[in-house]
């Protein structure tokens, strides 16, 4: 790769730079670039600062992001391709444990939940026979379990359903 600097102290790059740079075919660089004035030359060839052409050659790549991308208007064959690709992300995603099925998750979650329900229903007995509290300090307990208990169960009801909002957006 052979680039100048110019009188302004910016590199200059040529178009096969610019091709390597960007790994895209140098004839794609020159058609893009038609149209753009040189900023001086490299070696007798015309050559571009970075700053000047970087949008004109990959702006048809950049405007094919994922940002306002639909699927479905793409040609048959394309959309084909692409939800196949999207299909082998997920498996791939599944395989390296980057995402993990609901059903798992609905698992976990589930266990851990009846293990905090358990230790909560042993906490009364746990404090009146080993903190040697009183009967009346253990309804008060209790009456506080419950509560917390009813929160948990509310938050749990909220997140739910803040996530079938989600889902149905």
């Amino acid at each position: 790769m052979v680039a100048t600097l110019v009188h302004s102290g910016a590199r200059l790059w040529s178009i096969n730079a610019l091709a390597e740079e960007f790994g895209i075919d140098r004839r794609t660089v020159k058609k893009r670039l038609e149209g753009i004035p040189s900023s001086g030359e490299v070696n007798g060839h015309p050559a571009w600062r970075l700053r000047d052409v970087a949008i004109a050659v990959m702006g048809p790549q950049a405007a094919s992001s994922t940002l306002g991308f639909e699927p479905d208007d793409l040609a048959p064959k394309d959309r084909l391709d692409h939800y196949r690709a999207e299909r082998e992300k997920i498996k791939w995603e599944a395989e390296q444990r980057l995402s993990i099925p609901a059903p798992e998750v609905e698992q976990v979650v589930a266990t851990a939940f009846k293990a905090l329900s358990q230790g909560l229903d042993t906490l009364p007995d746990v404090l009146e026979n080993d903190c040697a509290l009183g009967a009346e300090e253990v309804e008060r307990v209790i009456v506080v379990v419950d509560g917390v208990r009813e929160a948990l169960y509310q938050q749990l009801l909220d997140v739910c359903g803040s996530m079938d909002d989600s889902d149905a957006r």
